[in-house]
């Protein structure tokens, strides 16, 4: 493990009685060659003082000139911080029963599957556990709701970025744009492990997503990303309707349930109607 924070961790929590153990988690225990100046480092804080360390995370200042910090002034458990150096340190509290509850059951957690690192260990409390597979659990196919939800989603905001851009309320039109990117992002993904003959590591919040959508996914989502214009924003528009389209139909296909796509292409129309009649934009 390489971070500059790592020795700061393991040295504050030695001297702190109530911290029984530190676990790496994140890229810097998955060891598949993703670490770079930039990653951050996910670290497990295992203790039964969560509520004391979230109500004053004064003992962040110990570690770095810190930037900024997240969340503040709740008893959430966990701090996401920027430290001056540009170094960013996620601390998760956890409590030891959870790694209790892992050693009787002889099954990691999702985030142990993916890889763990024990950084210290005052009480043995981890050396029982199983070693870490390094494999990203593979999520069960989406139900037919799930998919519909996204969607329809998708289609409901669409209406509201057309309209807006007619408007030439781009920035309401922006804030629309991205709910329809938060549900194609899940298109993609749902795609992307239905249609492989492999499990398909499809990350979170659309990492690395040239590299596990199809040919077509990946040259499209390049296209959907527009200035702050109207004839952009309409290319941009229609590129998303034309790649959703695409998705659901396979999706629902890969899946083996009926798509019901009249209603989308009538909206679908709709808005290409719009787009017609913005002869400014064109």
């Amino acid at each position: 493990m390489r971070h500059p924070y790592i020795d700061r961790i393991i040295h504050w929590a030695r001297d702190e009685e109530a911290i029984r153990a530190v676990v790496i988690t994140g890229s810097l225990a998955r060891g598949d060659g993703s670490v770079d100046e930039f990653s951050d480092l996910d670290a497990q804080i295992i203790t039964r003082d969560i509520l004391r360390l979230t109500r004053d995370d004064s003992w962040l200042d110990a570690h770095g000139e810190v930037w900024i910090r997240f969340p503040l002034h709740v008893d959430a458990p966990y701090r996401l911080v920027w430290f001056a150096s540009g170094r960013k340190v996620d601390f998760q509290f956890v409590n030891p029963d959870e790694i209790l509850a892992m050693r009787e059951s002889g099954e990691l957690s999702d985030e142990y599957l993916r890889g763990y690192l024990v950084a210290l260990d005052k009480d043995g409390l981890l050396a029982d556990l199983p070693p870490s597979p390094r494999q990203f659990p593979m999520p069960a196919p989406p139900s037919r709701r799930e998919v519909e939800a996204a969607i329809n989603e998708f289609w409901f905001e669409a209406i509201h970025v057309a309209q807006f851009i007619r408007r030439r309320e781009f920035w309401v039109a922006k804030y629309r744009d991205w709910t329809m990117k938060e549900n194609l992002l899940r298109l993609l993904e749902w795609h992307a492990r239905a249609m492989a003959e492999e499990d398909v590591n499809t990350w979170l919040l659309g990492k690395r997503i040239l590299q596990w959508t199809d040919a077509p996914s990946a040259e499209a989502i390049t296209r959907i990303w527009p200035r702050w214009d109207a004839a952009e924003t309409w290319r941009a528009l229609l590129a998303q309707l034309e790649l959703c389209r695409r998705l659901s139909r396979e999706l629902h296909a890969a899946l083996g349930v009926d798509y019901a796509e009249a209603k989308f292409l009538a909206i679908e129309q709709y808005i290409r109607q719009l787009y017609a009649e913005d002869a400014e934009a064109r």
